[in-house]
């Protein structure tokens, strides 16, 4: 260049191609990055493309607690086969993890932690003079500096930003700003959470008089008009979480799978409503029990405590399956115990106070409870009214509920009506005595025990409800009523297409029984048996039960006591049975005895009494 300002041919032919080599090298930066991002773009892409895209298909759920989870997913296999999803179930039993491709072949599922470290940006307050400063560039201010103040317009905060500080640890009350800290699950791990530091010592500020560089720990008594009290900062999480790869044989292809796994935390109750009506059964065989009419409807109660469905199916089941690992967990999961979730947020229900535990000892049958294999009398079969949606299905020794799909988040409940159906029952009135003998032979006196036992017992009235049904009656709890009186609750048995289920009602209190024990005969030394001598003793039971209702009952009548029956009366059917210890006073008696019951089934007019006799006799030592 020419000192007068003009460019000569040799400088302008070097100016100029200096220009151009900069240009160029603008050209291939821009051209790099554009590259870079376009690269950057389509990996994100492919890794996305590569997720799986899960889908809850049905839960099977039983009444122990457990469940099968069945879910489809797809995704495209990346240049090296592979898919993966990050929802990796929180339990699942050994041996019930399956990945099943469609149709493309799976060479391996690998179950691993990723590291993963995500930023947001949130706003926060300032709490720092270097903050305000930020948080206000381009506001008039006023401040003090030593005894001067100065008025002007926030310019600059001075920092590099090439060179940016550590970030500082997130306060506790700023957790909830996290990404991760909103989404996290049983299945990831959060390893720090930190919060993008603002940093500067010095700042610009114009004035009247020009730009002034302030040091920032110089500044008193900062004055903003409109001041901004946030600023944006970005949180940054690190974390781990759990991770399902599957490698498959083909790359660069669409592939689709069913993962099913069986874990706990799902579970259904069955209730019933029962209203005992007083229509009658139509076309009733001349001479049989009157039977009459009964409303059942059933409801499942569903309790979830294992993870999110959204409009899922849900498939109730009749029956337990064999799940021999069912405590043990899958390695898959990454866990290293079964946790049960639903044990601890319903401890009555799943039976952990070991009171009322509905998965073992309430679905016992109680020993006055009967069911026979089929129903006998009227063939008719009463129609099941199933929700339109609702369908059922059978086999393999398990009954299944199909309910409609529904949405149920982590810790709901919901009940779902599952069938309604009339079906015949016949009331039935049951009376159980049991008579404990004493092995004492003293005489009879005010300050010895007698054998002679008097027993006066409650009869029940029983309702024996015929299933002449196409479907199964599942264990539960059921609430009897007349219409809208409530008369009792109790627990439904398992009943199978023309079964019959009694179930007991309440203490009836126009029917009372009593039963006397006396003694008839004492013969020493009736028998010798290895080395010792015996006594027998005859004695009598006589019981009585009265009918004091206006009309004719059927009664079923079970005594049982220590010794051997010898005769009974009224066509009552005996049956021994070996030394039974209950049968004694404090379980004192001798094991040459036997344990004798005896069955009266008759029908009581209104206004009389059945006197079923039982002679008997016992042997003791002396």
């Amino acid at each position: 260049m020419r000192s007068d300002g003009t460019i000569g041919n040799a400088g302008s032919r070097t100016y100029f191609a200096r220009v151009a080599i900069a240009w160029a090298l603008l050209l291939v930066s821009m051209t790099t990055a554009g590259y870079a991002a376009e690269d950057s773009n389509d990996e994100d892409e492919a890794v996305e493309a590569s997720r799986l895209e899960m889908k809850t298909e049905r839960v099977i759920v039983f009444k122990d607690g457990y469940c099968l989870v069945v879910k489809q997913a797809s995704a495209t296999t990346d240049a090296d086969g592979t898919v993966f999803t990050d929802e990796v179930p929180d339990a699942a039993a050994l041996g019930s993890f399956w990945v099943v491709p469609e149709k493309a072949t799976i060479k391996s599922t690998i179950a691993g932690w990723v590291d993963t470290t995500s930023d947001t940006t949130k706003e926060v307050n300032c709490t720092s003079l270097v903050e305000v400063i930020k948080a206000n560039i381009g506001k008039e201010c006023s401040f003090q500096v030593s005894n001067e103040t100065i008025e002007g317009t926030l310019l600059k905060l001075l920092t590099n930003d090439d060179s940016p500080a550590a970030p500082v640890p997130l306060n506790p009350q700023l957790a909830h700003l996290s990404h991760f800290a909103r989404s996290a699950s049983p299945a990831a791990v959060q390893l720090s959470t930190t919060l993008s530091a603002v940093t500067g010592n010095y700042f610009l500020v114009r004035t009247e008089g020009g730009d002034q560089m302030i040091a920032i720990n110089a500044v008193r008594k900062l004055t903003i008009k409109d001041m901004n009290s946030t600023i944006e900062q970005t949180v940054s999480t690190k974390a781990k979480h759990k991770r399902l790869s599957m490698k498959f044989a083909e790359a660069n292809q669409k592939v689709k799978l069913n993962v099913m796994y069986f874990r706990p935390d799902v579970r259904w109750i069955p209730t019933y409503r029962v209203d005992l009506t007083n229509k009658e059964v139509a076309d009733q065989k001349a001479g049989a029990t009157p039977q009459k009419i009964a409303e059942i409807a059933m409801q499942g109660e569903l309790l979830n405590e294992a993870e999110d469905f959204t409009d899922v199916p849900f498939h109730v089941v009749v029956g337990v399956p064999n799940f021999r690992f069912r405590s043990t967990p899958s390695p898959m999961v990454l866990e290293g115990a079964m946790r049960n979730l639903l044990a601890q947020a319903a401890p009555n229900i799943m039976g952990n106070n070991g009171f009322n535990n509905l998965s073992n000892a309430m679905y016992t049958q109680r020993s006055q409870e009967f069911r026979s294999n089929r129903a006998a009398g009227n063939n008719a079969r009463s129609a099941v009214e199933l929700p339109a949606e609702l369908s059922g299905s059978g086999g393999n020794d398990l009954f299944v509920y199909e309910l409609p799909a529904m949405t149920l988040k982590k810790g709901e409940r919901a009940m779902v009506p599952i069938l309604r159906t009339e079906v015949p029952y016949r009331d039935i009135y049951t009376w159980d005595i049991e008579l404990t003998h004493s092995e004492s032979y003293a005489a009879t006196t005010a300050d010895s025990p007698s054998p002679l036992v008097l027993s006066e017992t409650k009869v029940w009235r029983q309702v024996e409800l015929i299933n002449n049904t196409d479907i199964p009656w599942t264990t539960g709890a059921a609430m009897f009523v007349d219409g809208m009186q409530p008369l009792a609750q109790e627990l439904l048995t398992y009943t199978s297409p023309g079964g019959i289920c009694r179930v007991p009602v309440t203490v009836s209190v126009d029917l009372r029984g009593k039963a006397s024990d006396s003694e008839v005969k004492r013969s020493f030394n009736a028998l010798k048996w290895r080395g010792y001598n015996y006594a027998r003793v005859k004695g009598k039971i006589e019981a009585e039960l009265a009918n004091n209702k206006t009309h004719a009952v059927p009664v079923e009548v079970r005594l049982r006591f220590g010794g051997k029956a010898i005769d009974a009366s009224d066509d009552g059917e005996i049956t021994l049975a070996s030394y039974r210890e209950e049968d004694w006073v404090g379980k004192r008696g001798d094991a040459i005895n036997n344990s004798s019951s005896i069955f009266w089934n008759a029908t009581v007019e209104p206004g009389e009494c059945f006197k079923p006799v039982v002679n008997y006799e016992f042997l003791f030592r002396h």
